[in-house]
């Protein structure tokens, strides 16, 4: 991603990044939900043998969502910086 020119550049970056973290997060909560789930249904007598497979890729995607999310969040944050510094040349012009 290029380093915005403009305020409203800016902006626009920092809100797609606030979007992208919040659908990264969502997921990443499904995952973990959804490995829970089949991990637990994975102990019940009986239970077909493909569950703990799937609770553990699914564990697996949740602990790689949860990487991407901390990658966003620190862009996010060096975002919010270069926001708030075109915000402060702009209310200084």
């Amino acid at each position: 991603m290029s380093v915005p020119n403009t305020l409203q550049e800016a902006e626009a970056t920092e809100a797609e990044l606030r979007a992208q973290l919040g659908e990264l997060i969502s997921a990443k909560v499904r995952a973990e939900k959804e490995g829970g789930r089949l991990a637990d249904r994975a102990t019940v007598l009986g239970a077909h043998s493909e569950l703990a497979g799937l609770a553990e890729r699914y564990s697996a995607q949740a602990t790689r969502l949860a990487l991407e999310v901390d990658e966003v969040r620190a862009s996010l944050r060096a975002q919010e910086a270069r926001t708030e510094q075109l915000r402060a040349a702009a209310a200084g012009a």
